[in-house]
């Protein structure tokens, strides 16, 4: 199927198939990240690698085309809620091949429920 709009089914809305793809997340992570990090579901993503307490890699499966890309996240804990409030969480375009994830407080610290996600031009 090659398309260069999408339409509605009363045909009242349409937009280009060009913005579809643009404006869609090119990977995403739920990663639990405390203890030994495992992801719960992800999208584009190839691996993630433990650099230490709040500090995790993301390795994309297929390549941004450059690292010149948008990454944004939310980082939050079961217990205690409070304190998710003073978290500061930082999302790195490390390179076209992968994402670095960072979560602070007074200090790196691990959280369990790491989510990030990539927009972008892929390779």
């Amino acid at each position: 199927l090659r398309v260069n709009t999408l339409t509605d089914a009363s045909s009242n809305n349409s937009i280009a198939t060009s913005f579809v793809a643009g404006g869609s997340a090119k990977a995403w992570i739920n990663l639990n990240g405390t203890g030994t990090i495992a992801t719960r579901d992800t999208f584009n993503i190839a691996s993630t690698v433990d650099n230490g307490t709040g500090n995790y890699d993301a390795v994309f499966t297929s390549n941004m085309s450059n690292a010149n890309y948008s990454v944004t996240g939310t980082v939050a804990d079961n217990i205690p809620i409070a304190s998710n409030r003073d978290s500061i969480f930082q999302c790195v375009a490390e390179s076209a091949s992968q994402i670095n994830l960072n979560i602070f407080s007074s200090s790196q610290q691990d959280r369990n429920h790491v989510c990030g996600q990539v927009f972008g031009d892929l390779a």
